[in-house]
């Protein structure tokens, strides 16, 4: 009934108003079948277009030439929606350049920081990513402009000294890494002639971040 009116209006109105409600239903039961199967498309492409929908990065020499350019361009499109898709991750960018102790062995040859990707999980604990350009000097490089072993073999020591242990691998063996781990921390140090990719993770280390990295800025060549 309706609170504080006679029997004989409530029942009325109670009548008109399920007449009115089964006819909104008798025109809506059509569309169902179309919602239904539109709510499905949704789904399905929000589980498997993810990956897709990830912007593909820049070449490697016009990363981080452009003002407006972000971290996005950088990562390749799983180790972005991995990390970015986290709603307890955070992200910042900016150009600070790599811990005091890697800047001051590297100053010699001039680094000059691109873009810095620093990431920070939920329980605080973070993973920072610079990429560097390096000025190797002239007398340090081969006939056809590029650095030589002279380069390598010079930076290799500079980390060494700081408890670094590289290697040289890629087409070539153009491709220097240099890692060093301690308790909870690691750094990756990537060097291919005058590019400098620096990362530190420091109590938290995704699954083939550096790898990841690597593979997206200096693809293996098809056979």
């Amino acid at each position: 009934m309706i609170g504080g009116r006679r029997w004989w209006l409530a029942w009325p109105a109670g009548i008109v108003c399920a007449g009115i409600v089964a006819g909104l239903v008798y025109l809506a039961v059509p569309a169902v079948p179309a919602v239904v199967s539109y709510g499905a498309g949704v789904l399905r492409q929000g589980a498997q277009g993810t990956d897709a929908d990830a912007p593909t990065g820049k070449p490697l020499a016009s990363i981080g030439t452009a003002l407006t350019d972000d971290c996005v361009s950088l990562y390749p499109p799983s180790l972005w929606v991995q990390l970015a898709f986290d709603p307890h991750t955070v992200l910042s960018q900016d150009l600070t350049s790599p811990a005091a102790e890697l800047t001051t062995a590297m100053a010699r040859w001039h680094p000059a920081v691109r873009m810095t990707c620093a990431w920070r999980a939920g329980d605080g604990s973070t993973v920072r990513t610079s990429l560097i350009d390096l000025r190797v000097p002239e007398s340090s490089r081969t006939p056809d402009g590029a650095s030589g072993d002279a380069a390598q073999q010079a930076i290799a020591a500079a980390l060494a000294d700081l408890g670094f242990g590289c290697r040289l691998s890629g087409a070539g063996a153009a491709l220097l890494t240099c890692t060093r781990a301690s308790s909870g921390a690691s750094d990756t140090e990537v060097i291919e002639g005058t590019v400098w990719l620096s990362t530190t993770e420091t109590g938290w280390h995704p699954a083939g971040y550096s790898a990841g990295l690597v593979d997206r800025l200096w693809p293996t060549p098809a056979p």
